[in-house]
This record gives structure tokens, sequence and C-alpha cells, in this order.
């Protein structure tokens, strides 16, 4: 709640890879002892582990690009959500995170964050195979189906 309760500065969301792994150990230090650290292990999904700093490097520069762009800002929350999923940095945790790390730049930008379903996201419903399908759209290039999402659940 400490990023969604006040516009948080650039100081405090700094948005570079070290705040994204300290993000991670505030959201969930109390219930995993390795939170905020990389995955050391490939998945079936998400970026080779020996790219996922590298990846999220790119992401950071990725953010600063769409900044300075006319992309309008809740399609950059979608983008950075979809690639922060996508690279899967941590072996738990990723979906919850990257929606958090979307809501925080919408914030840090003036915007209202997005009120996701988080009892239907995270459990078998209808919202979790929306959501699930926009994501794997987005993986193919399509960002449409999550910028839906993104718009549906605003915060209004």
């Amino acid at each position: 709640m400490k990023y969604l309760s006040v516009r948080p500065t650039k100081r405090f969301a700094r948005f570079d890879v070290a705040w994204f792994f300290k993000l991670h150990v505030e959201m969930f230090g109390d219930t995993w002892t390795w939170a905020g650290r990389l995955r050391k292990t490939e998945l079936n999904i998400g970026s080779p582990v020996h790219q996922l700093e590298v990846d999220l490097h790119n992401l950071v520069a990725d953010l600063r690009a769409w900044e300075r762009s006319s992309m309008p800002l809740l399609e950059q929350s979608a983008r950075l959500h979809h690639l922060a999923v996508q690279i899967h940095p941590f072996q738990n945790g990723n979906g919850r995170w990257s929606r958090m790390l979307a809501n925080i730049w919408l914030m840090q930008h003036g915007a209202q964050p997005i009120e996701w379903p988080e009892k239907t996201i995270g459990a078998a419903s209808e919202i979790r195979d929306y959501y699930l399908d926009a994501v794997k759209a987005a993986d193919r290039g399509d960002i449409v189906p999550l910028l839906a999402l993104h718009t549906q659940f605003v915060r209004g």
C-alpha cells in the first residue's frame, strides 16, 4: 500500500533493476526467503536464467523510451506489465509483482491504478482465463486484449 496510497516519487520508486528486486522483497519477503532474488532454474515460461538481468535492464530502457514518447500512459502500463511477467524473473509471484509495477508506474505519472480482481485472477475463473489469454496474445505481439483489461479495471 505504501506505493499506492500517495503518488510515488521517482526517487522512492526508481524503476531500475535494483528497485525491481526490492519491490519483490517488500511484497513477498514474509512469504519466501528467496524473495527479490532472480530464479536459478529454467522454467517452461520466462527468459532463460542467463538472460534475466539483461532482459530486466532492457525493460528499464524501454520504460525510459516510452516515457519520452507519445505512447499513451495506459499502454505503457500494459506493456510494462506484459514484459515483466514475460521475463518471469522470480520463481513465484511474477504476475502480482508485474501488476504492481504497472500500477506504481501509473500512479507515479499521475494516473489512477488498475484495480485487478486479485481473488479471481489468482484462481480458476472466467476473468483469469481472459487475463491469461490476453497475456498470451501480448506474447504474440498483440497488446490490445491486455490493454483492454487495463482499461476495464482502471480505478474510476
